[in-house]
C-alpha cells in the first residue's frame, strides 16, 4: 500500500512483480480472506486487509524500535548490570568501588545478587568469587582481579579447652569447620607454608561443612573449631568475638579473586565497562603484618 501498486512496490524492492502477486495471494489463501481490491486503475485496502496491514506496521515499527534499542546499548555505557557476589567480597569489596563507577556513569543501573549465581544464569552478567567455574564452559572467561590472604582462626575458648598447637602436627587434634570441597577422604586438607617457604599439609576432622562463610564465622565464634578464611570474611569480628589466630607464624595460600563473565564477543559496553574498573580497582588488604599482606584485624 505505501507504494500504490505492484509495479512501483516491484521497483522499490527489487522483488518481481509476478512474485510479489503470488505472495500475496499465498497469504491470502493462508488467511482465508481477501486482503486487497483490484482494478485497472488502482489498488485498495479490504476491511479485513486495513487491519492485517495496521497490525503489520505495528510489527514493523516494533522491530525497528527493537534495532535501535540495541544499536543505543551498543554506543555507550547503559542499562543494567547484573552481578553475583558472595556476601563478604560484597561488603569488603564492591561497597568501597561501586559508588564511583556508578556515578561515572549515570546511565548504569546495578543489580547485585548476594550469592554463587552462574553466568550462565540470565540473571547474571558478572559474576565474582574466589573460585572458578568447573571445566567445560568454554564460554566464560576468569579473570583475575586479584588476591585476599587466608588465616587460621579459632575461638579464645576453644584454644583454651583443646590447646593451643605450636607446630602444623598439632593441629590433627583440633576439629575444623570448613568448606565442603575441602573434604577428601572424610578429612580435611589444607597446606601451610613456613617462613623459610616450607610447605607442609595439615589433616583435620571436619565438624561442620558448609560454602556460607559468615556460618563459618559464626561457628569458629561459637567454639565449634578451627577455619580457613579470607580476611575480607572476618572483618572486626575477631576483636568483638576474641578470634585468635592459629599458628600464627605459618601462612596459608592467597585466595584469588575472580571476575567471571561469558565470552567477550557481542559484549555491551556497560558490561565491559564494569570489568575494566573491576581491573583498575582491584582488591587490596590494609597494611600491616603478613609479609605482602595485611590484616584488618588485629590477632
Amino acid at each position: 500500500m505505501r507504494h500504490q501498486g505492484f509495479s512501483a512496490a516491484a521497483r522499490a524492492t527489487g522483488i518481481d512483480k509476478t512474485r510479489l502477486s503470488r505472495r500475496l495471494a499465498a497469504l491470502e489463501q493462508r488467511l482465508g480472506v481477501c486482503l486487497l481490491q483490484r482494478n485497472t486503475r488502482h489498488i485498495t485496502l479490504t476491511e479485513a486487509g486495513s487491519r492485517f496491514y495496521a497490525d503489520c506496521l505495528q510489527v514493523v515499527d516494533g522491530a525497528h524500535q527493537a534495532y535501535q534499542n540495541v544499536e543505543i546499548l551498543r554506543g555507550e555505557p547503559i542499562g543494567t548490570i547484573q552481578i553475583a557476589c558472595p556476601p563478604h567480597l560484597a561488603s569488603g569489596y564492591l561497597t568501597r568501588i561501586l559508588p564511583a563507577y556508578l556515578a561515572a556513569h549515570p546511565k548504569v543501573c546495578v543489580k547485585l545478587e548476594l550469592g554463587d549465581t552462574d553466568v550462565g544464569n540470565p540473571n547474571c552478567d558478572v559474576a565474582i568469587r574466589s573460585t572458578v567455574p568447573a571445566g567445560g564452559q568454554s564460554e566464560v572467561v576468569a579473570r583475575v582481579l586479584g588476591r585476599t590472604p587466608r588465616v587460621l582462626l579459632a575461638s579464645g575458648d576453644y584454644l583454651d579447652r583443646h590447646g593451643r598447637p605450636q607446630t602444623p602436627d598439632a593441629m590433627a587434634s583440633l576439629e575444623a569447620i570448613a568448606l565442603p570441597y575441602e573434604v577428601r577422604a572424610g578429612h580435611v586438607h589444607w597446606r601451610l607454608m613456613g617462613s623459610r617457604g616450607h610447605a607442609t599439609m595439615v589433616s583435620l576432622s571436619p565438624r561442620l561443612q558448609t560454602g556460607d562463610l559468615q556460618m563459618q564465622l559464626s561457628a569458629v565464634a561459637q567454639g565449634l573449631g578451627v577455619a580457613s578464611l579470607p580476611v575480607a570474611a572476618v572483618g572486626t569480628m575477631a576483636n568483638t568475638a576474641r578470634l585468635e589466630r592459629v599458628l600464627p607464624k605459618w601462612t596459608m595460600p592467597d585466595d584469588i579473586i575472580y571476575a567471571i563473565y561469558a565470552n567477550p564477543r557481542g559484549m555491551l559496553p556497560s558490561v565491559r565497562s564494569l570489568i575494566d574498573y573491576l581491573v583498575a580497582h582491584p582488591p587490596v588488604a590494609a597494611s600491616g603484618r603478613g609479609g605482602n599482606h595485611s590484616y584488618s584485624f588485629a590477632l
